[in-house]
């Protein structure tokens, strides 16, 4: 019981940090979009509108509930990498 209490601080940052990855990533290309949008003669709004279409896609046409499907998934797959990678190290030991 001592090793699983040591184990939910470790996991909780590491889904907390997962699901944040993908989000911060979207919005980091969004942003970098719409910057260069405000320049005469870029075309950003393929890349921009390519990424609202793929969101689109697993959000059922939502571009919002599409990150946050992604960032769900991340974060769940992050907590399995982290409890594999905990209990492995910890009967290797």
């Amino acid at each position: 019981m001592k090793s699983t209490l040591k184990l939910l601080p470790s996991l909780l940052v590491t889904i907390v940090m997962s699901s944040l990855a993908p989000v911060m990533i979207c919005g980091l290309v969004l942003a970098v979009c719409s910057l260069l949008l405000l320049c005469p003669g870029v075309t950003a709004s393929i890349l921009r509108d390519g990424l609202k279409e793929f969101l689109q896609v697993f959000g059922n046409g939502n571009a919002v509930e599409g990150i946050l499907t992604i960032a769900i998934t991340c974060g769940f797959v992050g907590g399995i990498f982290e409890t594999f990678n905990f209990y492995y190290y910890q009967n290797n030991s």
